[in-house]
């Protein structure tokens, strides 16, 4: 029995290098349409982290406070340490990386498929923009593959992008 190594020994070595599979590419395309409600996403945590619920205190007249006593440091300090907060600040820099990233060719396609009122599909959006089936998956890919490159998941270097495979 043959291995896919050993069927790719005498191949380019480029060829062995990481690509995007299915589910890579599908959490790719959730990442950019959770990206589009990242403000509104963010005031919510920001106002949970802010206006914290807290149960009525009945010490009325009580002791000194020993907590922080400047607001900015308080928020600062509150905002590091939020998981939820960060994930989301982390969203919005990969995301805002890649599309400045693209080319005026592929931020068109970004803008109708995750920026448009309608929701279109990867279909509606190569009949849209007059391409065939094949070539609106390459070019979701290639876009993708930008986000995934800011994510870590991909090296910035073309030939891992599977783009330079033929040359």
């Amino acid at each position: 029995m043959i291995t896919d190594f050993a069927r790719c020994a005498d191949a380019d070595w480029r060829m062995l290098m990481p690509v995007l599979n299915k589910d890579d590419l599908r959490e790719l395309d959730r990442e950019f349409t959770k990206y589009q409600y990242i403000a509104d996403d963010k005031a919510v945590v920001w106002a949970r982290i802010m206006h914290p619920w807290k149960p009525s205190d009945n010490n009325v007249g009580g002791g000194r406070s020993t907590g922080i006593s400047k607001p900015e440091e308080e928020i600062a300090l509150k905002l590091d340490d939020n998981p939820q907060w960060q994930r989301l600040e982390l969203r919005e820099q990969h995301c805002k990386a890649a599309i400045e990233r693209m080319d005026d060719e592929q931020y068109n396609i970004y803008k109708l498929r995750y920026r448009a009122g309608n929701y279109y599909d990867w279909n509606t959006v190569g009949k849209l923009l007059h391409y065939s089936h094949a070539q609106i998956y390459r070019k979701r890919y290639a876009l993708l593959a930008l986000l995934a490159q800011e994510c870590g998941m991909l090296s910035k270097d073309e030939t891992k992008t599977g783009s330079s495979i033929m040359d």
